[in-house]
C-alpha cells in the first residue's frame, strides 16, 4: 500500500498547541481548520483558524484566525466552538464545518452541570472566510447534545446524517453516562435544520458512548463508536436506526485493544477502513495509547483483517486521537492528526505540534 505523508506545519511554544486539525476536499482546494489548545488546563480551547491547500496536501498557506468563529459569552460563561470537522456538500456547493461548543467558568474550568449544542458555519469563496457560528435547534429533551470530532454525511437528495451524543437531562453532570445517535437535517447552503433522529444507543459502562462517526459503504450505513473501556460498532439500512452494538475485533475473534478514542472510516480504492489507535504497538508511554494512527480493512462481517493494518500516521510520543479520516475523490483514503502535546514533556520523544496528512492508496 503506497503511503505518501506530509507535515502541514510544526512548532510548538510551550504554551499552546493546534488540536483537532481536520480537512476536506473541494472542488479546486483542500481546506482544514484547527483551533490553539491551552496546555495548561484540561479541554482549554480557543477560536477556529484555517488553512488551505491547492496543490493536492503538498503545501499549504498559514493557519489563519478565522474572525467569525471566535470563544464568546453568555449566561456568565466563555462558549468556544470546538471539535469541528469539515466536509463538502456536493448539492449546494459548499464546505461546512460541524463540531460541539465547550463552556468555561471564569476561571477557565469545565462547569460540573453544562449545556452543550452542535454549532457549524458555512464557508463563503468569494470572501475566503467561513461565515457567522449557528447552531442546530434541536427537539426538547436534547439540551445537552452534540456533534464532537464526528464524521457526516450527505445523502443523496441532499439532507445531512450528522451522528450526535447526548445527555437527555441538560443538567446532569458532564461525564454523565452519554446515548448516541444519528439525526437527519436538511440543508439549503445556509441554514441546517433538523428533521428527525434515530434510535438511541446506550451502554452502561462510565461514560457511555461518544464522539460517534457513520458513513455509507457498499449499501450500508456503518457506526463507529467510542467508550471509555472500548471501541464499538453498529450497521443500519436507512442510517437512522442502527441495530445492537458490538465490540470492534479482528477476523481471528480476539478484541480491537481501542479504548477511550474516537474512530473514523476511510474507503482505499473502494473498499471500506477503520482508523484507530490501540494498545500493543510499542506505545506504552503515550497518553491513552493513542499513536501511532492505523488503518486495517474491514470485512463482510464487520471486522478488521489483521494482515491488512497498515501504520498511517507515526508515534512521536504526543498523542494522535483527535484525527479525521475521509475518502478523497481519487480514491485514496486520507488522515490528518496533530500532535497534541499533552501530558507536558511529551516532547522529549521528539513530537512538536506538527499536523500530519497521509494519503493511502494506489
Amino acid at each position: 500500500m503506497n503511503i505518501s505523508t506530509y507535515v502541514m506545519r510544526s512548532g510548538y511554544d510551550g504554551r499552546k498547541c493546534f488540536v483537532h486539525a481536520r480537512f476536506c476536499e473541494a472542488p479546486g482546494f483542500l481546506i482544514t481548520t484547527a483551533q490553539y489548545l491551552d496546555v495548561s488546563g484540561c479541554d482549554l480551547f480557543g477560536g477556529i483558524y484555517s488553512s488551505k491547500s491547492y496543490d493536492g496536501g503538498k503545501t499549504w498557506t498559514e493557519f489563519a484566525p478565522e474572525e467569525n468563529l471566535v470563544t464568546f459569552e453568555k449566561n456568565g460563561y466563555t462558549i468556544a466552538g470546538c471539535d469541528g470537522t469539515p466536509m463538502y456538500h456536493k448539492k449546494s456547493g459548499k464546505v461546512i464545518v460541524i463540531g460541539h461548543t465547550a463552556q468555561y467558568e471564569k476561571d477557565g474550568k469545565i462547569p460540573a452541570v453544562r449545556e452543550r449544542s452542535t454549532w457549524y458555519s458555512v464557508y463563503d469563496e468569494e470572501k475566503g472566510a467561513f461565515g457567522e457560528m449557528k447552531f442546530v435547534k434541536m427537539p426538547e429533551g436534547y439540551e445537552n447534545c452534540g456533534n464532537g470530532c464526528g464524521q457526516s454525511i450527505e445523502t443523496a437528495n441532499g439532507d445531512l446524517l450528522i451522528p450526535v451524543y447526548y445527555l437527555k437531562d441538560g443538567t446532569n453532570p458532564m461525564f454523565g453516562i452519554t446515548s448516541a445517535s444519528v439525526m437527519r437535517c436538511t440543508f439549503d447552503g445556509e441554514t441546517i435544520e433538523f428533521a428527525e433522529i434515530g434510535n438511541e444507543l446506550s451502554l452502561d459502562i462510565p461514560r457511555g458512548l461518544g464522539e460517534p462517526s457513520v458513513c455509507f459503504h457498499k449499501g450500508v450505513y456503518y457506526l463507529t463508536l467510542r467508550n471509555d473501556e472500548c471501541a464499538l460498532w453498529a450497521t443500519s439500512e436507512d442510517g437512522l436506526h442502527f441495530g445492537h452494538i458490538h465490540l470492534w475485533s479482528w477476523d481471528d475473534g480476539s478484541i480491537l485493544q481501542s479504548y477511550n478514542t474516537q474512530q473514523h472510516f476511510m474507503t482505499i480504492n473502494g473498499e471500506l477502513y477503520l482508523v484507530y489507535t490501540r494498545r500493543g504497538a510499542d506505545n506504552d508511554h503515550v497518553f491513552r495509547h493513542r499513536a501511532p494512527l492505523f488503518a486495517a480493512k474491514v470485512n463482510e462481517k464487520v471486522q478488521l483483517i489483521r494482515e491488512s493494518e497498515i501504520a498511517v500516521v507515526p508515534e512521536r510520543g504526543a498523542r494522535l486521537g483527535n484525527f479525521c479520516a475521509l475518502t478523497m475523490n481519487d480514491g485514496r483514503g486520507a488522515v490528518m492528526a496533530a500532535e497534541w502535546m499533552q501530558p507536558i514533556g511529551c516532547e522529549k520523544y521528539g513530537s512538536d505540534n506538527s499536523v500530519f496528512v497521509s494519503f493511502i492508496g494506489n
